[in-house]
């Protein structure tokens, strides 16, 4: 399996998890739903901030994507919206909640994991 192809499963793999349809995923990353569908089939790499975007819609580190098992991937996908009539606006305010809270959580490990009398 190439590279495109791992990130693309786990692109689809998560937005399955997740409940999102690949047409909310494209109209929250503003581009139609056949460039998802090709960025989850893995016959086109997905830019960098394509999946800046989807790292933070589905609570994971961009860095995610490339494990070949995601069952090993440090995934946190705890923070899951569900809902039936999500649309674009609320994808992006659930990406930038996300975000903040996947921040403050790395910050929270760094100063936990901080030598004492630093």
């Amino acid at each position: 399996m190439n590279q495109d192809q791992i990130i693309g499963k786990n692109l689809s793999s998560l937005r399955k998890k997740l409940g999102f349809t690949q047409d909310q995923v494209a109209d929250y990353l503003q581009i139609n739903r056949e460039e998802v569908s090709y960025y989850e089939n893995g016959k086109r790499s997905a830019p960098s901030n394509v999946l800046s975007q989807l790292a933070n819609l589905y609570g994971v580190d961009e860095y995610d994507f490339f494990e070949e098992d995601m069952d090993i991937a440090n995934v946190n996908v705890a923070l899951a919206f569900r809902a039936d009539s999500i649309n674009s606006k609320d994808l992006v305010q659930i990406a930038k909640f996300k975000k903040i809270v996947r921040n403050y959580l790395n910050m929270k490990n760094l100063l936990e994991n901080e030598p004492a009398g630093t």
